[in-house]
């Protein structure tokens, strides 16, 4: 009876993390689509479904176009079904001619690149907003560029940098935060830093040549980072609140936006070549565990958290993989180039390739997942 009660105790909980997880993708997969048809509908496309979630339809209305509107059983994607266009195998409706004004393929190819390119980049263009929003509302709270301590023996104490240092410059660019200082030291592993400090009020150049850190990847491969050793002041008084108005809020969410895409990038491509671990990784548990947490700190939080997945989404349906919109988007841009389609066969034979990778990838993730439980 008490294991009974234990288990009741944990609903309420349960079901706040399903609620999050919930508003989170309905939003992302929401905005996504309707870059797809608002877009597509800009270009004359007739559109035969708009569907959040996937599975068995729950509601679902007509409108005056013809469009069935539809929300179905699971929210863990949706799609845009327009006249004429393919299944998953690859294959195009044959039910409607092509000659049809609305069939999609139908369209020159550059409306269908627009169309298709534009779910994504309503993906970023929400990120943007919602980390302007955030920005502007609440500020950003910034750590200054100031050195707590110097690690005895390394990098910065030879090159003769003390506690109490502001650094405000390295090899010309402006530092604005500590975070500023890290990125380029460990991107710049064997190149000499031209610091320029603030100390009693004077400006001071230095040399700092990085330590080189060597590391190894899961293949055994090796490969250098760069340190200095210094470490920032934790001190609340040395933390500023940066505040932001539209204007300049809207140029940070675009920074934010973008930095968090090539980050994106960056820990896909360090990990085909084996510089990250999987461990990175999550599906649709993970998700559900972080938007629970998150949305317990507050609606601000799981707004921030729906900018990055957004990001996600963008980034990753970007990437030349048949089914995906970037793969659709490579085989547009073979038709731009050699001025025919890709022959339908190896469409078709590349939307299965693209259907089974994302498959094994799904049940890799949930594994992943259940692992970590």
């Amino acid at each position: 009876m008490e294991q009974l009660f234990s288990l009741l105790g944990y609903i309420p909980s349960m079901m706040q993390y399903i609620l999050a997880f919930s508003f989170l993708i309905t939003v992302v997969v929401f905005v996504h689509e309707m870059g797809h048809y608002l877009v597509g509908k800009w270009c004359g496309i007739g559109v035969e479904t708009f569907s959040i979630g996937m599975g068995k339809q729950l509601w679902g209305r007509y409108d005056k176009s013809g469009t069935l509107w539809r929300i179905a059983l699971f929210p863990v994607g949706g799609y845009v079904k327009f006249k004429g266009d393919e299944d998953l195998s690859g294959k195009k409706d044959l039910s409607s001619s092509v000659n049809d004004s609305e069939n999609f393929h139908s369209k020159s190819v550059w409306q269908k690149i627009a169309t298709t390119a534009a779910g994504p980049i309503f993906n970023f263009i929400l990120a943007i907003f919602i980390f302007a929003a955030i920005f502007v509302f609440r500020g950003e709270t910034i750590v200054e560029p100031y050195v707590s301590q110097v690690v005895k023996d390394s990098a910065a104490s030879k090159a003769g940098i003390k506690e109490g240092d502001f650094i405000i410059s390295i090899n010309g660019s402006d530092i604005d935060s500590f975070n500023d200082i890290r990125n380029i030291v460990l991107e710049n592993p064997e190149k000499k830093l031209d610091l320029i400090v603030t100390r009693n009020n004077e400006e001071i150049s230095l040399n700092v040549q990085p330590s080189i850190v060597i590391e190894k990847d899961r293949f055994g491969s090796e490969y250098k980072i760069g340190r200095i050793g210094i470490i920032a002041e934790q001190d609340p008084s040395f933390f500023q609140k940066k505040k932001y108005n539209i204007f300049s809020g809207i140029y940070r969410g675009t920074q934010e936006t973008f930095f968090l895409a090539s980050k994106i990038l960056d820990y896909l491509g360090k990990l085909i070549i084996g510089r990250e671990s999987v461990d990175q990784m999550g599906g649709p548990i993970k998700i559900v565990q972080i938007s629970g947490q998150v949305a317990e700190y507050g609606f601000i939080p799981l707004l921030g958290l729906i900018a990055a997945i957004s990001v996600n989404l963008g980034v990753i349906n970007l990437l030349p993989i048949p089914v995906l919109d970037g793969g659709h988007l490579l085989f547009y841009m073979y038709e731009v180039v050699f001025g025919k389609p890709v022959n339908q066969k190896v469409q078709e034979y590349g939307m299965q390739i693209g259907v089974s990778l994302l498959i094994a990838l799904m049940v890799f993730v949930t594994i992943l997942d259940i692992s970590r439980l």
